[in-house]
């Protein structure tokens, strides 16, 4: 108990960001000021209209950050895992099993994944592919005409030009661009159709009803539009050197530990390894006590079995997929955070070394 109360009271290592990124200042002073817009959207006095006034503004704003030609394309949901939903709750689709739990729940996930962790898809239109795994971050080709697109893990980490892709529906969220959770947008082609999940008042033009979070999709605009111009920046460029950092410092410390899609396209932020024999909880778990916070997977699927199916579809084995863990870095992480990790997580693997013998 005294080392578990040492190192929570030290200064801890956020390395979780592909799960969920801190708040930006930008967003939470967004946020703040919108508090003061009481009226509801649908309301036609003052404040209603006030309020509708700035929910279209941000609506205006994510749209010309991903490209979309008309804001009409763009409907607000309480994130993907809704937005998704919205689209295959009613169609007949494929998959692979790689794709998150809010796609595979609607389908079969049979398409094949390479050694590489590319999928192959033979019908776009009848078809979900997501841009970048959580876990990997390898990115796919999307195929002209896919049906749905899972663009979470991109949206924000990578240029995404929404007017280069040919998609019927796609999906975003905020909280993994350093926007507020429970809000999210699907992106919708011009002339494609839902059935509606969410009845009732007709908001979203008819698409979602109910009283649009105000509060938080200012955030998730104002994230956006701060994101949008730190990658125009050079952010991504700039993760991907202390990501690669990262992973000469592991390979220096265990060479037998296995980097996850070294040699595809991937996130810049991402870093998925697999250190035979031992297990991803129990990194995770002690690190956790000495003041690092990492995964053994997408956040959702902790605690689950099939967890590390990105991997095992890769043709990795079910044990080997167990002894991975995800490191996912963002723009406040530093070199000096990574060398601290590197340190930590090699006393851990000697202490697991002496345990195992």
């Amino acid at each position: 108990m005294y080392q578990f109360l040492t190192h929570k009271a030290m200064e801890r290592i956020y390395l979780d960001w592909n799960a969920s990124e801190p708040l930006s200042k930008q967003a939470s002073s967004a946020m703040i000021q919108s508090l003061k817009q009481y009226g509801n959207p649908s309301s036609i006095h003052f404040e209603g209209r006030e309020a509708r006034n700035a929910l279209e503004s941000a609506r205006d704003k994510i749209a010309e950050i991903v490209g979309l030609n008309s804001r009409h394309s763009l409907v607000f949901t309480s994130g993907a895992t809704e937005a998704a939903s919205m689209v295959l709750h009613s169609r007949f689709f494929e998959c692979a099993a790689i794709e998150h739990d809010c796609v595979t729940v609607w389908a079969n996930p049979h398409l094949s994944v390479s050694k590489f962790g590319h999928v192959t898809v033979d019908s776009p239109g009848e078809s979900s592919l997501q841009m970048a795994n959580s876990e990997t971050g390898i990115i796919q080709d999307i195929p002209e005409g896919i049906l749905f697109t899972d663009a979470v893990q991109a949206f924000g980490k990578v240029r995404t030009d929404f007017s280069d892709i040919s998609y019927e529906f796609a999906a975003i969220s905020s909280h993994k661009i350093g926007g507020p959770k429970g809000v999210g947008a699907l992106l919708v082609s011009d002339g494609a159709t839902i059935a509606p999940l969410i009845r009732g008042g007709g908001q979203e033009t008819g698409n979602r009803s109910g009283t649009e979070c105000l509060t938080n999709i200012i955030g998730f605009a104002a994230a956006a539009e701060y994101r949008s111009t730190e990658i125009k920046s050079g952010l991504e460029s700039e993760i991907r050197k202390r990501r690669d950092y990262l992973e000469k410092l592991l390979k220096e410390v265990s060479d037998s530990t296995i980097i996850i899609g070294k040699s595809v396209k991937r996130l810049p932020n991402t870093s998925y390894f697999l250190t035979p024999g031992w297990q991803g909880d129990l990194q995770v778990a002690g690190l956790d006590l000495r003041g690092f916070s990492v995964s053994s997977g997408m956040a959702c699927s902790n605690g689950k079995k099939d967890k590390g199916r990105a991997v095992v579809s890769m043709g990795y084995s079910k044990q080997l997929s167990d002894c991975g863990i995800r490191v996912s870095i963002g723009s406040t992480t530093t070199t000096e955070d990574l060398e601290r990790f590197v340190e930590a997580w090699s006393l851990q693997l000697d202490e697991w070394k002496k345990k195992a013998a």
